[in-house]
């Protein structure tokens, strides 16, 4: 498996790894999203640091 992306967040590695079989890998901190295709894996990355961003006071809740 090759490691195409990984970082650092709200004290939890965040990592997608590429299979042979072209399928997808996320992990954030201790779950891991198995065998995803490539949609899916864009998904759950993306949910994945903005919920870190969010737990690290990144994002701004302050519509008014």
């Amino acid at each position: 498996m090759k490691t195409c992306f990984e970082t650092m967040l709200a004290d939890f590695p965040i990592r997608l790894e590429q299979r042979a079989d072209g399928t997808f890998s996320v992990t954030y901190g201790a779950q891991k999203k198995d065998r995803l295709c490539y949609e899916t894996a864009s998904v759950e990355l993306g949910s994945a640091i903005m919920h870190a961003a969010a737990c690290e006071g990144r994002l701004d809740y302050d519509y008014d």
